[in-house]
């Protein structure tokens, strides 16, 4: 073998050896991220595995006939013993919130004013009550299909009642943003215009018309105090704004936001909501995962 063929030979063995090294760096680097992956995987299905034993606890929590296993729509914490993760979950009233199918203008307009102070509350309102009616018939301050094709939307209103309270984020004038701001207030199930005076929240109560937040919250501190020592609850504070509230406390109606938290740090939240019958059996209206806030979000590998 001459000189240019040692030459000739050397070369190729050495790029053969570069194609070699490459070859096992992206075997390796495949490798990695498979393992990566199926290590996500795992951790999704687990925290997902967490969440549906949570529902179904809460399920027979709420269902019971009492006592201290029956679990009451106050909002208190509750924690579920799980290896490897802590597992939360809140029970309160659905009928305590505001239902986007049913709810007159003023109540809308008072919660838009209420957590959007720098917005059209006037707009948010119309844009969402043409997008429940049934016409084409855009309002003082609302949005039919023109005023979409105008803003370049791909669609316009359905002009049926909402399915859900994610679709309100389709509405002109509502964002993700906003859509997470009103989701723990608004409702589609509890088919009422009124709202249960008996387990509204603070921001629900003093977003109706003629009660201001300090009416809201002696009144919450009051209705707190009338059911843990099962007394009657006095309305009285509530007066000018009885015309928006139900006063009903035989609640059938509930909401469960459950937390999983990983031992590894993957969060998981859903919120699903349960109608139970006279025979306390009960029904699964809706089941559904919440997005994390920014902080949690940031845990998630």
């Amino acid at each position: 073998m001459n000189r240019s063929e040692r030459g000739f030979a050397l070369i190729l063995v050495v790029w053969s050896l570069v194609l070699l090294a490459s070859l096992a760096t992206g075997f390796s680097l495949a490798v990695r991220h498979q393992t990566r992956l199926a290590a996500d995987l795992s951790a999704v299905a687990r925290a997902e595995a967490a969440a549906t034993a949570a529902l179904h606890t809460a399920m027979l929590a709420v269902a019971a006939t009492g006592g201290e296993a029956r679990w009451r729509a106050d909002g208190r914490e509750h924690e579920i013993p799980w290896p490897d993760a802590k597992i939360t979950v809140r029970v309160q009233s659905e009928s305590g919130r505001i239902d986007i199918n049913t709810a007159p203008p003023e109540l809308l307009s008072g919660l838009f004013t209420r957590l959007f102070p720098t917005s059209d509350s006037a707009a948010l309102t119309d844009a969402l009550l043409d997008w429940r009616d049934h016409d084409d018939h855009p309002r003082d301050n609302g949005a039919e299909d023109r005023a979409y094709k105008e803003a370049g939307y791909a669609y316009g209103p359905s002009n049926t009642p909402f399915y859900s309270v994610n679709e309100l984020s389709q509405v002109m004038g509502f964002d993700g943003e906003k859509l997470e701001a009103l989701q723990p207030h608004l409702t589609v199930h509890s088919r009422r215009p009124r709202i249960n005076a008996a387990s509204a929240d603070l921001v629900v109560l003093s977003s109706i018309p003629g009660i201001d937040a300090a009416t809201a919250e002696a009144f919450i501190e009051h209705r707190e105090e009338a059911l843990a020592g099962d007394g009657e609850i006095d309305y009285s504070l509530l007066r000018s704004g009885r015309r928006f509230l139900d006063r009903r406390r035989d609640n059938r109606l509930f909401a469960l936001d459950i937390e999983v938290r990983l031992d590894d740090g993957l969060t998981r939240r859903e919120h699903a909501v349960l109608r139970l019958d006279r025979r306390r059996g009960y029904t699964l209206l809706a089941r559904e995962t919440r997005p994390l806030d920014r902080t949690q979000a940031g845990n998630i590998r």
